[in-house]
């Protein structure tokens, strides 16, 4: 029974997910790497310790302080993602593209007055622009033959003996209004049977679910950094994420009984999510030799209020026989809810060897618990949040990166390792990251370009019950395109 209270809350139950606020919100918006500039991307990410990169505003924004002149950068990007499905042996490919920035900012620096040598400060400076943190856009196709059960089997078991006047007008109700369950006849209380018990049976239905995605999570960051001595750099972030998310999905299930009564049947479902959010990102560098540096942030949790989602259904059915018709729409109403999430905090450890003008090799560890993130009100969701304290748990992942200086001309590549977050083998959502780029820098002007591809894995749930399950084995890769224009002055 544990194991099926996990398996339920995995990104994954159709009939809650797409039109109630639950653990994967949590997990959704805790769950990214920043996108930011193509330095970054080129290195995976991995450069925490090395500094001088807008990207590092979201990252360790003790970053800011190695900069000696102020800069202006802007990072358009192409996105590409691509999806590949296997359910009941059938296999389906999908994807989707989008163009956005990965970043537009500014840096300013400044120089104390240093009277007599006395200001320890050698500089400082005060960064503001945006930083992509994550893009949802994707499109699934799910399609198997299911010769056990039907989504109407999981219906049945949601309507209980609920009085139809009572069903769930997201699920249940749209389908006792389209002959999909129906009660059975004089029983007290009541019982549901679903269309295919009482017209015709069940051989096996071809299932088929689309899921399209949209939308994308940013940052807008305020920064300010310190260098001391050309020894030890200090940094401070305010960060304001702003976030909207779009899910469409299409579950379709065909009869394949011979001559079959009920046909066919068509459930849409749309959600939107809009949200705004606070948080304070604290970060130091030092530099105990000239070769190496050493660097250390802390994020705090992201405090998001008054996220809103809009969802709503639709379900349809056909039919060869006349019960009162032969096709059947029912809309659902559009719920609305206001609610807050509370992400997980980060602990981010960093080092850079500075190998003369020749170049660096850098590296991260980045530590998130998972099991720290909440939903509230607490009151409405104290169920929801002892799933997320017993289902996830802390992560530890991992980026390294590497630059080699030729001249004007840089040629960088990383790989990083982002941990799943769910507990107990309930899922692998675990991703690997492999990037490269190039870059050209002249003293005013520079030009970077890189691509990372990114893969993972996860199991998707159409539908769930303890006595069966409905899972679509998933392989997700995306391709990450990003050019960076820079220009400095003084």
């Amino acid at each position: 029974m544990k194991k099926f209270i996990l398996i339920s809350l995995a990104l994954c139950l159709i009939l809650p997910a797409i039109q109630a606020q639950n653990e994967e919100d949590v997990l959704r918006y805790s769950n990214y790497a920043p996108i930011g500039t193509a330095r970054s991307v080129g290195l995976a990410g991995a450069n925490g310790a090395v500094g001088g990169d807008f990207s590092t505003l979201s990252n360790n924004p003790a970053g800011i302080a190695l900069y000696k002149k102020s800069e202006l950068t802007i990072s358009p990007a192409l996105f590409f993602g691509n999806s590949e499905s296997t359910y009941l042996g059938r296999n389906q490919e999908d994807g989707k593209n989008n163009f956005a920035l990965g970043n537009v900012g500014i840096v300013i620096t400044g120089t104390p007055e240093n009277r007599l040598g006395s200001n320890p400060v050698s500089n400082f400076q005060f960064g503001f622009g945006i930083n992509r943190l994550k893009d949802f856009n994707n499109r699934m196709i799910i399609d198997g033959e299911n010769f056990d059960n039907s989504l109407l089997n999981v219906y049945t078991d949601y309507a209980g003996s609920q009085n139809p006047e009572s069903l769930n007008a997201f699920d249940t109700r749209p389908a006792f209004d389209t002959y999909l369950i129906d009660t059975v006849e004089g029983a007290q209380p009541f019982d549901y049977v679903n269309a295919y018990s009482y017209l015709g049976g069940f051989t096996s239905a071809i299932q088929r679910k689309s899921i399209e995605t949209s939308g994308s999570m940013n940052e807008l960051v305020l920064s300010g950094g310190m260098n001391i001595g050309d020894k030890f750099y200090f940094g401070l972030t305010f960060g304001f994420p702003y976030m909207r998310y779009q899910q469409t999905s299409t579950f379709k299930e065909i009869n394949q009984t011979e001559n079959p009564d009920l046909r066919d049947f068509t459930i849409y479902d749309k959600l939107e999510t809009k949200g705004s959010g606070f948080n304070i990102k604290l970060g130091a560098i030092v530099k105990p030799t000239e070769f190496l540096r050493l660097g250390a942030a802390f994020h705090t949790p992201t405090w998001y209020n008054d996220i809103t989602d809009k969802w709503s259904s639709t379900t349809s059915a056909n039919y060869n026989v006349d019960v009162n018709g032969t096709s059947f729409s029912s809309q659902s109403p559009i719920g609305e809810y206001k609610y807050d999430i509370r992400t997980p905090w980060k602990v981010i450890a960093s080092a850079a060897v500075i190998i003369n003008r020749m170049g660096f090799i850098s590296g991260e560890y980045e530590y998130i618990d998972y099991t720290s993130g909440r939903l509230s009100p607490t009151l409405d969701f104290s169920e929801k949040n002892d799933i997320i304290k017993n289902s996830f748990q802390s992560s530890h992942n991992f980026r390294i990166g590497a630059e080699a200086v030729l001249g004007m001309m840089q040629v960088r590549g990383g790989y990083a390792y982002r941990m799943s977050p769910f507990a107990d083998d309930l899922n692998d959502a675990s991703m690997h990251t492999f990037s490269g780029g190039l870059g050209f820098r002249a003293q005013e002007f520079f030009v970077d370009a890189a691509l990372a591809y990114s893969v993972s894995k996860q199991d998707y749930y159409l539908y769930t019950l303890p006595e069966y399950k409905a899972v679509a084995n998933n392989k997700f890769k995306n391709y990450n395109f990003v050019v960076t224009l820079g220009y400095r002055f003084d």
